[in-house]
């Protein structure tokens, strides 16, 4: 089990992850919503997202700060997401808790290798 940590959590990894869970984000409220704007933000947001997470993968001390936030950030979303919907959808609200869970893991691997080259 920890070989598969090791091999999930590794920085890059987890930017790189975390850039798919929110392009999925953005593709799946597109679809729901379906209007021009909410396409716009999020492509916006997933660019901005990997502009971010690029100069966090290059070390960039301020952008590991800023990604590790905006990793909590969704977190803390996707909780919140999964909460809410325990009861009347308990299948989407395990997999709400496994992203969330997900992203609190890599934002903690992503800020613990903010000393690394």
């Amino acid at each position: 089990m920890r070989a598969l940590l090791a091999f999930l959590f590794t920085r890059k990894r987890a930017l790189v992850g975390f850039l798919l869970l929110k392009a999925v984000a953005v593709l799946v409220n597109g679809l729901v919503r379906g209007t021009a704007e909410v396409w716009g933000i999020g492509i916006l947001a997933l660019a901005v997202y990997a502009v971010i997470a690029r100069f966090a993968q290059a070390g960039r001390v301020l952008s590991i700060w800023a990604v590790t936030l905006l990793m909590l950030y969704e977190a803390a979303g996707a909780l919140l997401l999964a909460w809410s919907g325990l009861r009347d959808a308990p299948g989407m609200a395990l997999i709400g808790l496994v992203v969330a869970a997900y992203l609190v893991v890599g934002a903690l691997v992503v800020f613990a290798s903010r000393r690394e080259g």
